[in-house]
């Protein structure tokens, strides 16, 4: 069985260098590397061709900036390996992420494997909040699932073909992963691999944390489409979410029930505000007892991200319709 690391790179001259390394360094070295650069603007290409000048495993690809899905799509075609592993430009792998990933591949009906992150600037609080919530989204999640990104997914490269690869309709990361796991879990096994990880650098500022969120909720509704039977819940987003979402709509008109001529009808923005307080909880315990600071700050944050996911549906609704 012989593999190949995909990686789509855009503008990432900061962090590309630690991946490489951290691929060199694996317990099972990867048979092929393959970095397609989506047009970067920055010193990312000369780093590339430097390093792959003195490694023959290394293999750059350039292309017009054309979004990720495309990005992984010319990787993967490229590839000569049975299994190929995505991950991103920003993250460094442990060094026994390509072993760990590869051990469900010993069966024969398993098409692709996930792992998970863990948060390599814990110096934020922001950033410490987004790791453990992931944490916390898998924290009962054992064998198989439907859903997973390519941050950290080995994929047999036959069923890449047979699905078709990434859909390049989005532009932008977020729902192409979503689309193309869904495709691959409606007919064959994904196994999560909580042995396998990869750091990754979270957001460290609220609006662009916020702005984030808002696309992925953006892209959702063109992902939701074109599988209707995934709207409900998967295995990563719960189905209290759509309820978050709802409430945050409605809670915004309920203030105009706060009016003094309204007898007794503050009740309603109160109910509703005590409601999504309490979708809060579950995070905030699970955090509690593994930092504090990060506990405080996920109540707001949610809340807020609340607000963000509303404003992405109601723009994939204009965008995509129903």
């Amino acid at each position: 069985m012989t593999v190949a690391v995909i990686v789509a790179v855009h503008n990432n001259e900061k962090n590309i260098s630690q991946l490489i390394e951290a691929l060199l360094q694996q317990t099972r070295l990867p048979d092929e590397i393959i970095v397609v650069d989506d047009g970067s603007t920055d010193k990312t290409v000369e780093f590339l061709e430097r390093i792959a000048g003195s490694n023959n495993k290394i293999k750059i690809y350039r292309q017009k900036n054309a979004g990720p899905a495309a990005a992984r799509n010319k990787g993967f075609r490229s590839a000569g390996s049975d299994i190929c592993v995505f991950t991103d430009s920003d993250c460094v792998p442990e060094p026994d992420w390509i072993e760990n990933l590869l051990m469900p591949f010993k069966d024969k009906q398993v098409a692709a494997a996930g792992g998970t992150y863990k948060t390599l600037n814990n110096n934020s609080a922001l950033a410490r909040f987004i790791g453990l919530e992931i944490a916390w989204r898998y924290r009962n999640i054992k064998g198989e699932i439907d859903v997973h990104g390519t941050y950290n997914l080995a994929v047999r490269k036959s069923v890449l073909e047979e699905v078709g690869g990434f859909n390049r309709e989005f532009p932008k990361p977020s729902g192409e992963d979503w689309d193309l796991t869904y495709k691959i879990s409606q007919k064959y096994k994904i196994i999560y691999v909580p042995q396998a990880v990869v750091g990754h650098y979270h957001p460290e500022k609220l609006i662009a944390y916020l702005k984030n969120q808002e696309r992925r909720a953006f892209d959702r509704i063109k992902v939701y489409k074109e599988h209707p039977d995934k709207r409900s819940s998967d295995t990563y987003t719960g189905p209290v979410i759509k309820y978050q979402i709802l409430g945050s709509a409605a809670f915004l008109p309920s203030l105009l029930l706060l009016y003094p001529w309204f007898s007794f009808s503050y009740s309603v923005p109160l109910a509703i505000f005590a409601f999504l307080l309490l979708t809060t909880l579950p995070v905030f315990f699970y955090t509690a007892d593994k930092d504090l600071e990060v506990s405080l700050q996920s109540i707001p944050v949610q809340l807020l991200r609340n607000f963000a996911w509303l404003v992405g549906l109601i723009k994939g609704l204009i965008k995509f319709g129903i």
